[in-house]
């Protein structure tokens, strides 16, 4: 199966600032959203142990909400970082036959299965594992690994124990969990296989690109958002999050504009037999 149709040069959208013109139609708690004709109600009940979707998250979902976008239907799904369970709700209601969801955090799971639930999907094709990344050990590998890891660089002042850090802050300079994809993908993804990642230019964009096209992977750019960075949630310590960021910037690792930064909705084919 083909999931590489040809396409048009990447296309820019600029998200305006604040809350008028998201993606989502409402928020911060419960948001609605429309992926491949199906409408979505996505909702996270305490949101100081899950995050609620992001429009950095959400921008995947809409680059993929169109012609000439990849084959979703009958594919096994690994969903990294699962968070609340947006990618696992989409991916079902478009025709997965399975997804895993794998998150870091035990809320995600509750909250994950609660979302699927909730949206009238079929929970027996859903199984959720809490675990790191690193640890975490497949009995398959899966057709589609999708994904928005956390991209703000770590920093002991703003440090927290609870699932929103670990779904918005990294260490490595915000790359952790971008390297640990990059290290394990190879071992999750089946030859011929599709990985879909959420990329923000605060965590070096051509590294990734570069280390997986070095490896054999096709890479395709789907399209780029441009929104503000995520700093309400660090208010107190916006200060410091600057510094770290201009700090990669200076490194070459980080790449924004004053309060705003792009996402890159990326598609990377690993070689081999296409899925049947």
């Amino acid at each position: 199966m083909n999931t590489f149709p040809d396409r048009t040069p990447t296309r820019r959208r600029v998200l305006p600032a604040g809350e008028n013109g998201s993606l989502w139609e409402a928020r911060p708690s419960c948001g609605i959203v429309e992926f491949r004709g199906t409408r979505l109600r996505l909702m996270v009940e305490n949101p100081s142990e899950v995050l609620f979707p992001t429009d950095c998250g959400l921008s995947l979902l809409s680059a993929l909400d169109g012609d000439g976008t990849p084959v979703l239907e009958g594919v096994n799904a690994l969903d990294i970082g699962a968070g609340s369970g947006l990618y696992s709700a989409a991916l079902l209601a478009a025709g997965a036959d399975r997804v895993t969801a794998l998150d870091i955090n035990p809320a995600s799971a509750a909250q994950t299965s609660a979302n699927v639930t909730a949206n009238g999907l079929d929970a027996s094709r859903l199984t959720c594992v809490t675990s790191p990344l690193e640890e975490y050990r497949p009995r398959e590998r899966f057709d589609l690994v999708i994904t928005n890891p956390p991209h703000l660089p770590y920093d002991p002042s703003y440090a927290r124990t609870d699932g929103l850090e670990t779904a918005l802050v990294a260490r490595r300079g915000g790359r952790a969990v971008y390297d640990a994809v990059v290290d394990r993908v190879d071992e999750l993804l089946a030859p011929g296989g599709s990985l879909l990642m959420a990329h923000s230019s605060l965590a070096d964009v051509p590294r990734t690109v570069a280390e997986l096209t070095g490896r054999g992977y096709e890479a395709e750019t789907l399209e780029v958002f441009e929104m503000d960075i995520p700093l309400l949630a660090y208010a107190e310590h916006r200060e410091t999050l600057q510094l770290r960021l201009k700090e990669l910037r200076a490194q070459g690792r980080a790449e924004f504009d004053g309060s705003r930064f792009t996402v890159h909705a990326l598609l990377f084919r690993r070689p081999g037999a296409q899925r049947a």
